[in-house]
């Protein structure tokens, strides 16, 4: 019907206008009417009139997250993932004869396959799939050396108590504890055989067995232990034997010098090229105990040391090989 008035309703009117005119004026009957707006003819039309919505009335319905949720399914994804890095950490710790991976001994205990003499290994620090996030960016106060009569292993970087410390590389937490000389500690195991040391934290962010990621917090600065003001004292080792991290940070730039480092009589620390080994005797350790855990005789260790007693004294460097 709509169609039907907007296509012939104008010859309507035409024909009516037409005959009113013939009627007034004889002599206009030629003439056109005048044209009909279209506005005149859909003025009784609503121009806003739509398609209605059937949802208009609906409310909406809270739904509690579900176990099939997409989070709820990134949570375990996330799970999953980090039992197969730690099954994969398992392997390497078997691989590096961490025949004791507990948190009762700081330090490697057997010590075998270290690099003698003049040979060289190579070892990746990171590659496609790791990276290194640097544990806290500080000024450094103490270096890698001899230090007031004793030999210091780490590298101490300034902070405030409190100041969030994160990991140095990917990894496995071997120890977190405290211990009477590095206060709260957290020593890291990495796939290449390496192992970063964070003491005298206030406070201990993460458990042992647990997998981290590079740049993940695992502790708070702090000055517990035998320290002099609060610090990061921060250690790398190989196999139980130490390394200068300067050899492998710029701790100016806060960063990795290269991707690769080399292991040698020259990076690690007691290792001669004449194959050399030196131990530093720990409370309640005896020649005896020293002898079997580096499996020669008492009377070497003697021999090599130019002892004439079996008495020994906690924190003296003796040679063993």
């Amino acid at each position: 019907m709509f169609i039907w008035a907007g296509c012939f309703l104008p010859f309507f009117l035409h024909g009516q206008s037409g005959n009113a005119g013939a009627g007034s004026s004889a002599g206009s009957s030629g003439d056109f009417p005048e044209p009909v707006s279209r506005s005149a003819v859909y003025d009784d039309f609503d121009s806003s009139w739509k398609i209605p919505n059937p949802y208009a009335d609906l409310q909406p319905v809270f739904v509690a997250e579900s176990h099939g949720d997409s989070m709820s399914l990134y949570r375990r994804w996330l799970q999953e993932l980090a039992e197969e890095e730690l099954a994969e950490m398992w392997q390497l710790r078997e691989r590096f004869a961490y025949t004791s991976f507990t948190s009762r001994d700081l330090h490697y205990r057997h010590p075998e396959g270290v690099q003698e003499g003049n040979d060289t290994l190579w070892i990746r620090l990171v590659d496609s799939a790791s990276r290194y996030v640097h544990p806290f960016k500080g000024r450094v106060t103490s270096r890698f050396g001899a230090r007031w009569g004793r030999m210091h292993y780490g590298t101490d970087v300034g902070l405030r108590v409190g100041d969030t410390l994160v990991a140095a590389f990917d990894g496995i937490v071997r120890v977190s504890q405290r211990n009477y000389s590095y206060g709260n500690i957290v020593i890291i195991f990495h796939k290449n055989g390496l192992e970063t040391y964070y003491a005298h934290m206030s406070r201990l962010l993460v458990k042992p067995n647990q997998v981290v990621k590079a740049g993940q917090p695992i502790g708070l600065g702090g000055n517990t232990g035998r320290s002099r003001g609060p610090h990061l004292h921060f250690e790398v080792r190989y196999l139980g034997v130490p390394i200068d991290a300067q050899h492998l940070i710029d701790f100016e730039k806060y960063e990795l010098i290269a991707e690769e480092f080399p292991l040698c009589k020259n990076t690690l620390y007691g290792i001669s090229a004449s194959g050399a080994r030196y131990h530093r005797i720990r409370s309640g350790e005896t020649l005896s105990s020293i002898a079997r855990k580096y499996r020669t005789s008492v009377s070497r260790i003697k021999a090599l040391n130019g002892m004439r007693s079996n008495r020994i004294r906690a924190g003296a460097t003796i040679r063993v090989r």
